[in-house]
């Protein structure tokens, strides 16, 4: 996430840059198409760290559940 977000960055300093010509239109599109990507793989990425996210707080608990239930037998 962090590296699209720098490019993304380095992406829209390169836009600004831009005069308006032709030529300059064409980047332009190149340019607002891959930040329209990104930005759909920082949405997938968002929704996998939230599951996961969820998916360890959930094993902590059960870890911890197991944990509490662990008695030792002391008497050796």
């Amino acid at each position: 996430m962090a590296s699209i977000t720098a490019d993304q960055e380095r992406i829209r300093e390169n836009m600004k840059a831009l005069k308006g010509s032709p030529e300059e239109k064409a980047f332009l599109q190149r340019y607002t198409h891959q930040l329209d990507e990104q930005e759909d793989r920082l949405g997938v990425l968002r929704s996998q760290t939230t599951d996961l996210t969820a998916k360890c707080q959930q094993a902590a608990e059960q870890l911890d559940k197991i944990l509490a239930e662990i008695s030792l037998d002391e008497s050796f």
